[in-house]
């Protein structure tokens, strides 16, 4: 009985970690840390059943936690690429470059109208989903661009491709697979995020969610025809292993 016990205090620590990197403060991850500490004073006490019941109500809690910080960052995210969405058709209807494919500009108008409902519906994910697809189109109109975060310089500083890449909390910003997609060591192209989706989707917290990494993640990075890749980048260097703290 006592090895269970242990073993879900385990696993509340070990869910509850990746909530206390960024919205630890929130009242579900709190009560879980309450429950955490309710149950270690049972174990002690020898309460069994008592410290057994708090650590599943820690447990509970703890998952709450996390999908509180990974709606959060879904909203946080999509908010970014709506506006990201918005501000480039700005600059197409501006520049008049609009008239030079009307069909297209109108797909992705449409594409930014469905974001901003489907944001405003709490979906999300499915918004992101919507403004890459606006931005893609887009972004093929000569001259358009989006403004991006100042980042380290993204070159490798040796010859040859990746086969991984090691996910990194960025100034200002945050890596997720439309960035990752868009660094010249991967694919160089942002619309080009789904194959990494696919490869990884079994490593993030919620395979569902494409949305949600963190740092520390290491991303397998599929390879193109002709391409040889090999080691994991790291902070602008391939290396063969990720190197320990």
């Amino acid at each position: 009985m006592k090895h269970g016990i242990i073993f879900i205090l385990v696993l509340v620590l070990s869910v509850s970690a990746v909530s206390a990197q960024s919205l630890r403060d929130n009242p579900d991850y709190r009560e879980s840390l309450r429950y955490k500490q309710l149950s270690e004073e049972a174990l002690e006490d020898g309460e069994y059943l008592k410290a057994r019941e708090y650590a599943e109500l820690s447990a509970e809690y703890a998952q709450k936690s996390d999908e509180y910080v990974a709606r959060m960052l879904a909203q946080y995210r999509a908010n970014q690429l709506l506006q990201r969405a918005v501000g480039l058709r700005g600059q197409v209807e501006r520049s008049g470059r609009s008239r030079e494919n009307p069909a297209d500009f109108a797909k992705a108008v449409g594409f930014i109208e469905a974001a901003g409902e489907l944001y405003n519906n709490g979906s999300y994910s499915q918004s992101s989903e919507s403004s890459r697809e606006a931005i893609a189109l887009l972004e093929t109109f000569g001259g358009a661009r989006t403004v991006q975060p100042q980042e380290p310089k993204e070159e490798p500083s040796k010859s040859g491709l990746p086969a991984a890449y090691l996910v990194r909390k960025l100034p200002g910003a945050e890596d997720c697979f439309w960035r990752i997609a868009g660094y010249p060591f991967v694919y160089g192209d942002t619309s080009a995020w789904k194959p990494l989706y696919e490869a990884n989707k079994n490593k993030l917290p919620q395979p569902d969610n494409w949305d949600l990494m963190y740092p520390g993640m290491v991303m397998d990075i599929p390879s193109r025809p002709g391409e040889e890749r090999s080691g994991i980048w790291v902070n602008g260097e391939i290396k063969s292993q990720v190197p320990r703290d």
